[in-house]
């Protein structure tokens, strides 16, 4: 049976990291002309949730999307989030009486489109360009997040979700997958993950896409996953950062010399030093992580953010990055240890010679009384 839909978005997000921190105040003034509200969750027993430091969104404009398939108007926004964060999306409205193979379709091509790449680039420099006095040391990552959000707000038989995705190919749309014809195991246990607040609405979430089903139109869920997101881009870019501050301490040991001015200056000190703050920001990121998100009554978005964060390996990154700071700080500590030793070293030979030196008026005179 042919399932079509008469009512839904598609959400196409495009995450970068454009430097270390963002005034949101500041950004607000610059783009007071044509900045939207403030990021708020509705106040309701499920959504009664608070994000400690709310982005600022910046509508984009419209723009027309070619893929194989046809032109789609498509609506830009952005959100800037304090921690240097940008995410762009594209929102395309679902055509009403669309297919279901037929939006599985239109996803394969939305993950293949290099035109989606290039428009959110743009957007996001643009955007960069006239918040730059707002950004603390600029700093652009070149890797970036990307996601796709499906969100169904009306189809044949979408009344009962649990039902509705039985019936249709949910794996093939979440994975984008409009030829192969996936296993029984995985189709079913993306249907068996599927999480639910009341009888009539639904999310899968997924590590490359999610589908969300919204009779409301409600968009906290999708929100959510995109704060969701831009957490994921700063795992990753911590990860990195410190992979080459130790890649740039083994170069540092490999390059040290054994000289007198080496010894009498802590040859690792900047280091040493470098690696402290690096042990700050990262604690001062993970409280963020652990503190952004803060529920009030009803904490069923915290379950959303909770099987986001499952998705996107969380748990995984941050047990990554703490044996990278645990390696940092052994080798501080070994580098100081044998810095410090080497002083001794030294010390204990000057203070020899300075008795040496002592000594020799007394050698000079003990030899003229002998002769």
């Amino acid at each position: 049976m042919s399932i079509a839909i008469r009512k839904g978005t598609i959400l196409v997000h495009r995450v970068f990291d454009i430097g270390g921190e963002i005034s949101l105040g500041r950004a607000e003034q610059l783009l007071s002309a044509d900045s939207g509200p403030r990021l708020r969750f509705a106040t309701d027993t499920r959504k009664a949730i608070i994000i400690k430091e709310s982005p600022l969104k910046a509508e984009l404009g419209e723009e027309t999307l070619d893929l194989p398939s046809g032109k789609f108007p498509v609506k830009i926004f952005a959100r800037i989030w304090n921690y240097g964060v940008i995410s762009v999306t594209l929102e395309l409205a679902i055509q009403p009486g669309t297919q279901w193979d037929r939006l599985v379709m239109t996803a394969a091509e939305l993950e293949a489109s290099d035109e989606i790449e290039l428009l959110a680039a743009s957007r996001k420099d643009a955007l960069k360009k006239r918040i730059m006095p707002a950004v603390v040391n600029p700093a652009e990552w070149e890797i970036h997040e990307d996601y796709i959000t499906y969100i169904i707000e009306e189809a044949d038989g979408s009344a009962n979700p649990r039902e509705f995705i039985k019936k249709v190919d949910v794996a093939a749309l979440i994975l984008a997958e409009a030829k192969e014809h996936l296993v029984d195991e995985h189709r079913n246990f993306l249907v068996e993950s599927a999480i639910q607040y009341s009888s009539s609405d639904l999310a899968i979430i997924d590590w490359n896409s999610a589908l969300l089903i919204e009779p409301d139109g409600q968009r906290d869920v999708a929100d959510v996953i995109e704060f969701s997101l831009t957490h994921l881009l700063e795992f990753r870019y911590y990860d990195e950062r410190l992979g080459h501050k130790l890649d740039e301490l083994y170069d540092a040991m490999d390059r040290k010399r054994e000289s007198v001015a080496n010894i009498f200056r802590n040859f690792y000190a900047d280091i040493a030093e470098d690696s402290s703050h690096k042990y700050m920001e990262f604690s001062e990121f993970l409280g963020r992580v652990e503190n952004s998100l803060k529920t009030v009554g009803d904490p069923y978005l915290a379950v959303v953010f909770r099987a986001s964060a499952l998705e996107f390996h969380f748990d995984d990154w941050r047990k990554s990055i703490s044996r990278k700071m645990e390696t940092l700080a052994q080798i501080s500590q070994i580098l100081h240890g044998e810095v410090n030793t080497r002083r001794s070293h030294w010390l204990e030979i000057i203070i020899i010679l300075l008795i040496a030196v002592e000594m020799i008026p007394m050698a000079v005179d003990l030899w003229k009384f002998l002769r």
